[in-house]
């Protein structure tokens, strides 16, 4: 037998070693190609927080596990009218300080056909999406078939040049789907996106404006599948007039009756991009959820953790 020499025995470990390393990575290659949980990007609507001064809003982005934050104004909340009189500089400058960004512009008024300047605004603080109501008409949420594709085609038209100029600037155009209007009948919303082609303009998906059956609003979302571009955790409840608190509260995911897990396990099926908004309409409009900033961002967090719990059982 011959002699197993110094020579033969490198050459041998050398490739014993380089097995080990092809070993190794492609191990690692098999770990990394292994896909993260889904979960759903979180957006702060700062109407949850009325008027409270903007300067407290920004810091909760964090604690409130969101990537970002939804301007809202008028007679829901203040904070884009405080921005404007902060000056957009120094708005910038406490969003850098507290490492935030705006996410979204939610322009119920003064709706898409008005709200360029909100956009460009938006765009400069980071944002990508505006989000509005469909124009209406009267009788329109009493209308179907064919009545209800030519009423809803008529108000897309008025939307055209908003489209094109957020196709030219890079943002997304999310409609809300709303009671009294086309887009009342849960059928509406699929009519608007075959009449929009546009990829850049979608739903803002609002389960309190649609019948409360979890199973239909579960199909609904997965017919609209990546359409949907902004989703409300909202729910009807017993509704949002002038109601206690502790009553208007049932507008929010795992304190009111619906099961989310219908709408979840779609938008997992579909890895939704979009934003998600722990939502509801405190009454009077322009009101805190709670009286104070902490309090308000409490509530929002256990909402967030009934989602997260809801999210992991789909």
């Amino acid at each position: 037998m011959p002699a197993f020499s110094r020579r033969d025995f490198l050459r041998v470990t050398a490739g014993a070693a380089a097995c080990a390393a092809v070993d190794s990575r492609a191990a690692l290659g098999a770990a990394e190609v292994k896909p993260a949980p889904f979960k759903l990007r979180h957006v702060l609507s700062t109407n949850q927080y009325g008027c409270l001064p903007v300067a407290d809003i920004v810091p909760e982005m964090h604690r409130a596990g969101c990537a970002a934050l939804d301007l809202w104004a008028g007679r829901w909340g203040n904070t884009r009218e405080q921005v404007d009189a902060m000056g957009h500089e120094k708005f910038a400058e406490l969003l850098q300080r507290h490492r935030a960004k705006v996410g979204t512009y939610t322009c119920m008024d003064p709706g898409f056909a008005k709200c360029e300047p909100h956009l460009r605004a938006m765009l400069k603080f980071g944002g990508d999406t505006i989000v509005a109501g469909f124009p209406g008409a009267p009788g329109a949420k009493d209308l179907r078939g064919d009545d209800l594709r030519r009423g809803i085609r008529a108000s897309a038209e008025k939307l055209k040049p908003i489209i094109a100029v957020a196709g030219e600037l890079g943002a997304k155009l999310a409609i809300e789907n709303h009671l009294n209007g086309f887009l009342e009948p849960p059928e509406g919303m699929l009519m608007l996106m075959e009449e929009i082609k546009e990829r850049h303009v979608g739903i803002a998906f609002a389960p309190f404006h649609l019948p409360q059956d979890p199973v239909l609003l579960g199909k609904l979302v997965g017919d609209l599948g990546e359409r949907i571009l902004y989703f409300y955790a909202w729910q009807r409840g017993d509704g949002s007039g002038d109601l206690p608190v502790d009553v208007q509260k049932r507008q929010l995911p795992g304190v009111g009756p619906l099961d989310f897990k219908p709408m979840l396990a779609a938008l997992k099926r579909h890895t939704f991009a979009g934003w998600t908004s722990i939502f509801m309409h405190p009454t009077p409009r322009g009101s805190p959820l709670h009286p104070t900033v902490p309090a308000v961002t409490d509530q929002l967090n256990l909402a967030r953790a009934y989602l997260e719990r809801t999210l992991a059982e789909v």
